[in-house]
């Protein structure tokens, strides 16, 4: 069966505020405010107010609604219809345009993906928000973390996001934590022989041993064996253990160099450096 083309509605362009549709045209925001609403206004000389403006525009289909206050996303007449752009991270864009400072950044899964990493976004995308601060309401239908890099993020179309030396760091630090490891294996090669030394030993810096161990487990495991063995020698001798890379309660295997148990990268690991078996 063919696949139906979406519906899309003809929107009319009241004579009084086509000066203002044709402003969003030119500078097509992804985002529009009341703030830049007043600023168009009064490029034109336009007697209106801008909650004015914005209440007529939703209702005639060039600005559709979000669950933040104060924000719209912009229809432009390239959509043919009130039709949004499909970002999933709108309402984060709109928090971050009222609130830039907000601590907040794409994590895990969707960081992978934001990098290009993973072939696709996961089905429920991940942000990450300190501990000692509050969600806000119109953020809470994505998957939140309150695991925090010590790196600052970096800025992916105009969002903040972990690092690569981040989501690594992370990922080892509570392997549970990541939901898409078959996934994973495909590209964290690329990503481990791509990441700073220096940076990934900042993120490292203050971690528990656990942490390194299990970091230095996973580049070694991505074919990075000249980080991984910086990473070695930094906190041998390995002391306790074994150290788990995710959950006790599933058979894995144990690498002997690291001393740890495995129940999540299963079959990475040449034959002769690994037993299988209950986790301990």
């Amino acid at each position: 069966m063919a696949k139906m083309a979406p519906k899309t509605t003809a929107r009319s362009i009241p004579k009084s505020l086509a000066p203002v549709i044709e402003g969003l045209e030119l500078r097509q925001p992804i985002l529009v405010t009341k703030a830049l609403l007043a600023e168009i206004i009064e490029e034109h000389g336009l007697r209106l107010r801008p909650e004015v403006v914005a209440h007529r525009l939703q209702k005639a289909g060039w600005l559709l609604s979000l669950r933040r206050k104060d924000a719209w996303e912009f229809a432009p007449a390239s959509r043919a219809g009130p039709i949004n752009s499909g970002d999933q991270f709108i309402e984060l864009r709109a928090i971050l345009k009222h609130r830039p400072s907000f601590p907040v950044a794409i994590a895990y899964e969707s960081a992978a993906w934001m990098h290009n990493l993973a072939r696709r976004s996961p089905d429920r995308d991940v942000i990450a928000i300190p501990k000692d601060r509050a969600i806000p309401k119109t953020l809470k239908s994505f998957r939140i973390t309150r695991r925090w890099g010590k790196l600052d993020p970096v800025q992916i179309s105009d969002l903040p996001t972990w690092r690569i030396e981040t989501l690594i760091v992370l990922m080892a630090e509570r392997p549970t934590a990541y939901k898409a490891w078959p996934s994973a294996l495909e590209w964290l090669p690329d990503a481990a022989g791509g990441v700073g030394d220096d940076l990934l030993f900042e993120e490292l810096t203050d971690r528990g041993r656990p942490v390194w161990v299990r970091t230095g487990y996973l580049i070694e495991a991505a074919d990075n064996i000249e980080l991984a063995n910086k990473i070695y020698e930094h906190i041998a001798p390995l002391v306790k253990g074994p150290y788990y890379f995710g959950t006790r309660r599933r058979p894995g295997i144990h690498n002997k160099k690291w001393n740890v148990r495995d129940s999540s990268l299963l079959g990475r690991w040449k034959p002769g450096n690994q037993s299988w078996g209950e986790p301990r």
